[in-house]
């Protein structure tokens, strides 16, 4: 069945009938007294003589993929995405993992390692991670890494910023790179950090840190040899840029695993 066209009603100022018209009506004959006048909505607005313009999309999202290191955009409400010029699956969605895992993960979303779950992988990226499993392998985050799982970490992460939760006694084995670390627990490794280190009261951090500044609270304590506003030669507390995939795999785990 065809759908009726769409009106609106008009009221005449002369009498004051209402009376059914197409929206975009300019003017019209009043069906009672026989009067021309300018139409006029109920809320006493003249209607537009054109249709209304279309809602503005929502801004587009900027994906970047890290095997070619090109950017393109998506929707916002898209779940994953392929790579138009290497043609690479990114996943978009938040990722759980639960039990024992390995395989590469690449996703913009956040990636959850429950306490007792376990990633294995030379290729993990997220947009953002709250591991309180384990974690083997190479972890790139576009945003923040929550740690909260105790024992050594063999994972050689790159992230925006890290939190080590309260209560935590890990050990990273590989350097970790990071704009801001902060610590709440007890952290012990390599540190290089593009912005500053914060130990909080009742943290420990017993490493060789790199970093711009480093601050501990009364109640914190930081053991170890700190470089304030230096870097090795090769700037290794840089975030370095995305690079082709062969370039993440690390020097200690095998390309095969």
């Amino acid at each position: 069945m065809p759908r009726l066209p769409q009106k609106a009603l008009f009221r005449c100022p002369g009498c004051g009938f209402a009376q059914l018209e197409p929206p975009h009506l300019i003017s019209t004959f009043c069906q009672s007294c026989g009067g021309h006048y300018e139409v006029q909505q109920e809320d006493g607005t003249l209607p537009s003589p054109f249709p209304p313009a279309p809602a503005p999309r929502s801004a587009s999202r900027a994906v970047l993929c890290y095997r070619c290191g090109k950017t393109h955009h998506v929707s916002p409400h898209a779940v994953n995405t392929l790579c138009p010029c290497c043609n690479s699956a990114i996943d978009l969605a938040d990722m759980e993992i639960l039990a024992a895992t390995s395989c590469r993960v690449d996703t913009r979303g956040r990636l959850v390692i429950g306490p007792a779950g376990s990633l294995s992988s030379s290729w993990i990226i997220c947009g953002s991670a709250d591991i309180e499993g384990r974690i083997v392998g190479i972890l790139r985050a576009e945003g923040e890494v929550h740690l909260a799982t105790s024992g050594a970490c063999a994972c050689q992460m790159t992230a925006s910023s890290v939190v080590v939760a309260k209560n935590v006694r890990a050990k990273i084995t590989l350097p970790l790179e990071t704009g801001h670390l902060e610590v709440r627990g007890h952290l012990a490794g390599i540190v290089h950090c593009r912005g500053d280190v914060h130990v909080r009261r009742g943290g420990r951090l017993e490493a060789e840190v790199f970093a711009r500044s480093v601050k501990v609270d009364k109640g914190g304590a930081l053991l170890g040899v700190c470089h304030v506003n230096g870097t090795r030669p090769d700037e290794p507390g840089r975030l370095l840029p995305p690079t082709p995939r062969d370039a993440l795999w690390s020097e200690h785990l095998c390309p095969a695993c």
